[in-house]
Parts: structure tokens; sequence; C-alpha cells
């Protein structure tokens, strides 16, 4: 799926959204939980992390609670090697080095990749052409006199070959990082699909194992890389109802083929399939109860050994003051014995190790203990230090002996200094807009380079703008409009008559709290119950999918055309992806099944009944944020100011284009015809609004802003020209009473009440 030539996997949104989705996303909760697990890979690994899969094992094994995974930025739903090494726009192993050293406490890597290599082809396997890319299916269909292979056999070795050197290359990166990191490779299952014609399930399954095998040779040759296999995992454990075979009746996984309980290498029975009831989608991917299993396998081989190793998780200095000692703090992830001075190493930040520092104490002097003081000698310099620790196998976990990081000298060398915060990841509440949205934005950004400039990160989502007349989902780049006013702030308008259903400001031609509640209460049930939700069961969804519900009933809440039609189209599309089988109700997304109030609450509409539109409030007050904008969409009594008149030296001015504008317009700002720059005291000459927070003299003059109208004009002039705003700046003192610049800014900011300056700048 992230091949730009492969444009029949990436040519609609659908697909885009499916994968950044799929893998999850990291999201505000408790901070106690640490990531030591990456996964990394292709749609195997974007499923473990979606349906948590790790998680739930880890919490059913004493002592490994704590230990979760990460892995929204490197598990790539349709990854091949060959495109994670060559794309640029990828750049996947500084990729893979930059979340290593983002999560300091990662100490495992697990990795499924090869499977759509061997399935849609992977290059370095014809001799004569390195770059076609061959799939398993060439192989079947080689013909001597035309292909550089003289057997079926020799093409599926070279393929294997290829697939050995380039995963290598992706193992040895990983490794290259820390000296700490372990990486289990994981391999698939049988399929769940019929082969295609000329060969039978036996060969198609024969075939992929050859071809897998490649994977568990990188594990033989390197004793920090174990291959996990679990062919024939769905059978042995479900059977096959579909030829009366019942659970355990086939051969396990195999640890081994020359494992002496081996009877046969790898295991199940390649000639049927896997069992349907396995798979989500009759194809290859497992549901949520079959990659539990997966992960579980894993931990049993190899994983749970590693997570008990034990290693230091934290250096925390105690006293940001240079002086004649220094103290640090260092975390042990279980009580360990045999910590002394000679296991730490002092450096100062930038300058390397000094030899002549020492640590001269290590509290306690003697263990057990999970957390140690140590005092740095700083020898009089007043540099700033930092420590290591060093792994001699001296330092050993308390209750079992295992040394620090396992068996192996350097194993157990940590460098992290400073306090450490995980941001874990949890699924939005319903009705929390800003949290549905923000879990789109951290699950879509291994996803953001396909999306050309689009994001879902709630400071920059706009997603509901015309799509007939400037989107474009068929073909790249992938171009999805919005309407000029940010999602969030637009859904902050229902969730404030959610939160306030008293409010009623039908007496001045505005909304009424009551009927917009009543609208979401009906608009967010009938959205689940397209989605595939059936009772308590959430459906596959939603369940790894979280927080759609909310956006697309927030959509048709807000109930302009162009919200609607999203709504409707991305649920029309995503029920067509044939890998994900969502059961969606799609006949009932039509509008007689909802309720909703454009009138209200699009961008169009005049939430206050003030005769200010919704998107000209929010041109003036959305950069003091959400609360400002909402606070001053419900108050009849504001309405924007033009800046037009005589202002006082000192004060506060904000001019804003308040005509319709285009979801992607620049903007430049004048004075006299000269544009303007920002310099502190003025911000905003290219975007929407322009402010001026102390007025000077030379400031007086005529502003105007060009910018993109939402509607064009006809023939070539596209760029309008807002103004001129004839702005006089009376000079002298600031009157009597001595007005502080924060109560001139609240005074500006008019009757809407406002009295928080802005909260965050957008350029």
């Amino acid at each position: 799926m992230i091949t730009k030539q492969n444009s029949v996997r990436v040519r609609c949104l659908a697909l885009v959204l499916v994968a950044a989705l799929v893998c999850g996303a990291m999201y505000p909760a408790s901070a106690e939980k640490i990531p030591r697990v990456l996964l990394a890979g292709d749609s195997w690994t974007g499923f473990l992390l979606a349906f948590r899969s790790y998680r739930d094992a880890l919490e059913d094994r004493p002592g490994l609670e704590r230990w979760v995974e990460v892995g929204n930025r490197t598990a790539i739903m349709g990854a091949r090697v060959w495109e994670l090494l060559e794309f640029p726009e990828i750049d996947y192993l500084n990729l893979l080095t930059n979340e290593l050293n983002r999560f300091p406490n990662i100490d495992v890597v697990v990795i499924t990749l090869g499977g759509n290599d061997i399935l849609r082809g992977t290059k370095g396997v014809d001799p004569n052409n390195y770059n076609r890319a061959v799939r398993l299916s060439h192989c079947f269909d080689n013909d001597p006199a035309g292909e550089p292979w003289d057997s079926l056999e020799q093409c599926i070795e070279w393929m294997g070959e290829s697939l050995e050197q380039q995963i290598g290359q992706v193992v040895d990166h990983i490794l290259a990082v820390r000296p700490d990191i372990r990486v289990a490779l994981l391999s698939y299952d049988y399929a769940a699909r019929e082969p295609d014609e000329g060969y039978t399930i036996e060969d198609q399954h024969l075939a992929f194992l050859e071809v897998e095998m490649s994977k568990r040779n990188i594990a033989l040759n390197n004793d920090r890389v174990e291959y996990v296999n679990n062919f024939g995992l769905m059978q042995y454990l479900y059977g096959i109802p579909e030829e009366g075979i019942e659970p355990g009746e086939v051969p396990p996984p195999c640890v081994a083929p020359e494992d002496p309980e081996c009877t046969f290498w790898p295991g199940g029975n390649p000639a049927y399939m896997s069992p349907l009831m396995a798979y989500v989608d009759q194809d290859i991917h497992l549901t949520d109860f079959g990659y539990l299993d997966v992960a579980n396998r894993s931990l049993d081989f190899c994983i749970e050994e590693w997570l008990n190793y034990p290693k230091a998780l934290e250096i925390l200095p105690l006293d940001d003051k240079s002086g004649p000692f220094y103290q640090f703090q260092v975390t042990f992830s279980h009580e360990v014995v045999g910590v002394t001075p000679e296991d730490f190493e002092v450096h100062v930040l930038d300058k390397g190790l000094l030899k002549s520092m020492s640590v001269s104490e290590v509290s306690p002097a003697s263990g057990p203990a999970d957390v140690y003081v140590v005092t740095v000698n700083m020898d009089g310099s007043q540099e700033a230090a930092y420590i290591t620790v060093q792994d001699d196998d001296s330092i050993t976990r308390a209750d079992t002996g295992v040394p620090l990081g396992g068996p192996g000298v350097g194993n157990g060398v940590f460098v992290f200094n400073g306090l450490y915060e995980f941001v874990d990841m949890m699924p939005p509440d319903p009705a929390d807009f800003y949290g549905a949205i923000q879990y789109l934005y951290m699950a879509s950004e291994a996803y953001e380079y396909m999306l050309f400039g689009f994001s879902f990160d709630p400071e920059h989502f706009d997603a509901n703008g015309d799509f007939l007349r400037d989107g474009e989902i068929d073909e790249e780049p992938y171009v999805i409009p919005g309407n000029a006013m940010l999602d969030y702030y637009e859904f902050a308008l229902i969730k404030a008559c959610l939160d306030n259903p008293d409010l009623d400001l039908s007496a001045t031609g505005g909304l009424n709290a009551t009927a917009v509640k009543a609208a979401w209460e009906n608009n967010l049930p009938m959205m689940r119950y397209i989605l595939g939700v059936n009772g308590e069961d959430p459906g596959l969804a939603l369940t790894i999918l979280p927080g759609l519900d909310t956006v697309m009933a927030g959509f048709y809440t807000l109930g302009d055309f162009n919200s609607r039609l999203l709504a409707v189209t991305l649920v029309s599309l995503l029920d067509q992806v044939d890998e994900f089988p969502f059961d969606f109700r799609s006949a009932e997304a039509v509008d007689e099944n909802f309720t909703f109030f454009p009138e209200w609450l699009a961008y169009s509409g005049d939430a206050s009944g003030n005769g200010w539109t919704n998107e000209q409030i929010y041109a003036y007050y959305a950069p003091d944020g959400v609360d400002a904008y909402v606070s001053a969409a419900l108050n009849p009594n504001a309405v924007p100011r033009t800046g037009e008149g005589t202002h006082w030296e000192g004060r506060f001015l904000r001019l804003a284009v308040l005509e319709h504008a285009k979801w992607n317009s620049p903007w430049q700002w004048y004075r006299d015809g000269v544009p303007l720059e920002d310099d502190g005291r003025i911000t905003g000459a290219n975007r929407r609004n322009l402010d001026i927070l102390s007025l000077q003299p030379g400031d007086t003059g005529l502003y105007t802003c060009d910018y993109v109208p939402k509607e064009p004009p006809y023939g070539d002039k596209s760029v309008e020209t807002y103004g001129p705003i004839n702005v006089v700046v009376t000079e002298g003192a600031v009157p009597a009473g001595g007005i502080s610049t924060l109560s001139l800014i609240a005074l500006a900011l008019g009757a809407a009440g406002i009295t928080a300056i802005r909260r965050k700048r957008r350029s």
C-alpha cells in the first residue's frame, strides 16, 4: 500500500484512512506504563498494534504488566521491504533510529516483513533486471525461454536470497542502534485465500514457506535475533472445520526442524488453508484472538525471557546546578545487586568523557534495590554532567541472578538522562471530538507522506470542504479539501451544546442546545449502527478505528452539504475495501436517518443569530483558542471588529479577513502597499489574522490582504484583495488608570468577554 507505483492499492482516501487508523495511536493515559516493545513492519504488526495483542498478553503474565508496545510510526500497512529501503519519503531506517532513541526503554523489536514482497513482488530476484518486482506467481508462471530462471525451485531460491538480504539490512540497522536491542522475526501463518489458477493450495503454501524461511537464516546468524515460527498455529488451535479436522489434530508450529518433537516442519498441514474463523478478511489477516495467539507464542518463545532481563529504566539528575558534587537517581526494572561506582561513567554534555571525574558514592552501598543514588565528584568543573550505566555483567537481578541486559557484556548499557514520560495509547470516548481527531493524527503519522500535506493534527485538520469541486481521491496527489475552519472548532459548538443543554439563543435566531443535543443523541447511535456496531459488540470497524463514529456523526450533525457528503463518501469507500470486511450498513447512511442544523452549526451558519456567520466569528476569534471562538459564536453581542478607525498608541489591534476564503488560501498583508513581515510585535503577516501587539505611530496606514476567495471570480482573476482598512494611531500616553497590556487586549476583544491573550499562534 505504500508504493506510489501501485496506484490500485492507494488510489482512494479509504485505503489511506484504513492504513492510518489500523496502526493505533498514542493518547494520554497512565504514565506508569513503559514501552519495551517496538512493532515494525507490515499489516501483521499493524493489526498486532491495533488489537493491542501484546498489551493483552503482557497484562496476563505476572511481572510483565508494566510493559507495553508502541509502533504507530513503524507499522506500515502493505509495506514491502524494498520500498522501505528505497523510498526517501519513508526514510524507514532513519525512522527506526528516531523511534528507538525516542523510547529509550525499548529493547525488543518485533518485525513482520516479507509477505507483501512474496505476494506482490520484490526487487533483486531477476538477475537481468534488478528493478523488476517479482512475485511468487511469476515463479509458477516460469517459462525458461522467457524468464531468467531454469525452474520453479531456482526462482523461489533467488526470491528467498533477495528477501534475506533486504530484511537483513533492516535487522542489522536496528541491532546497530543500541547494544541492548533484540529482534523477534515473526513468521506468518498459512493463508485463508484460494491460490491462483495453475497450482494448488499446497503448492502455494510450500513455496511461501520456502521463501519465508530466508528470514530464519537471519536469526540463525545472529545471537540477538530469534525467528518465531507460526505456521500451522491457527490450524492447531482451532482445527480446520471445513475439512472436519479438530483442534490439535495437525502438528503445532515447530521450534526448529531438528527438534525431536517436530513431526512436521514447520507445522500444521500446508495442504489446507487456515480456518476461516481465525481471519478477518478470508485472506491473510487474523482476528483479534488470532493475533493474541501470535503474541503469546512469541512471548513464550523468547520475548518474555528478554523482558525479564534486568535493565536500567531511568537516570534522573537530582540537581540542575553544577558544583563540587552532582547526584543522579538511577532506576532499574527489578531489584538488582552488585551496583558499584565502577558501573558508571561520567560525561559532560557535548564534551565527551572526562576521566578526571569519578563516581564517589553509590547508595545504598549494597542491594538489593531498584533505585540507587549515584554521587559524582565534579573535580571543580562547572559543567553540567551526565552519566551512563556500563555493563560488565557485574550487576545482576537479585532474585534470579541474571546479569543486566541479559547474558553478554554491553547489553545493559544505558545513556538516557532526564525525566522520561510516556504517553500511552487509549481510544477516545464518544463525544470527545478532540480526542477522536488526535487519535487519527497519531495513528496516521506513518502515512503522512501519502496525504500530500494533509494532516489529522487537530490544529490543522480541515476535511469537510467541497470534494466535488476541489477534491481528488482517484489519483495522486490526493486532495482532501477543507472549508477554512478547523473541524475541531466546528465540532466544539456541538460539544458546547452537549455540555450546556439549557442554552437557548432562539430569541435572537440562534441555536437551541436541547435540539442540538437531541440531534447528536440520534446521530451517534445511527452512525455506530451504520459502522457495524451490534449491541455490545463494537464491530471490527470501531475495534480498529475508534473515534471514527464520533467524527462521522459530528460531520452529519454540522449538516451542511459538504460535511454530509464527506461522511457518506467515507462510509461508502471504506465499505468497499476488500481487505477489511467491516460489515457496514451503508444503505442506512442517508440524510433521512440523521438530524442536522446547518443553519446553526455549519461554517455558513449563525450560531448566535446576530447576523455574523460562524466563519466570520472564527476568522476573528479563533487565534485566541477554541474556548474564545465558542464563547464568541454563542454570544449575540460578540461581533468581529474591522479595525477601521483611530487607536491609541500602545494598544492591541487585530485585523481579520471576514470574507469567505478558500480552504488553502495563502495570505499576505500590506500596509500602504508594502508587504508586512512578522517581527514579534507584528504577527500574522501571512495568515488570516494580523495582530499588532503594541501600536506605534508608524503603524498608521491603509491595510490590505491578498487572499484566494472561496468562490473565485470568473476569468483569470483568482486573488482578491481585502480592504483597504484605514488605521490611524494617535500618539500620546495611555489614558490615566495605567491599563495593562493584558487589559487592553481584553478590551480589544470586545463584547465576547474574552480575557485570555492568544494561547497559541499559528503561522
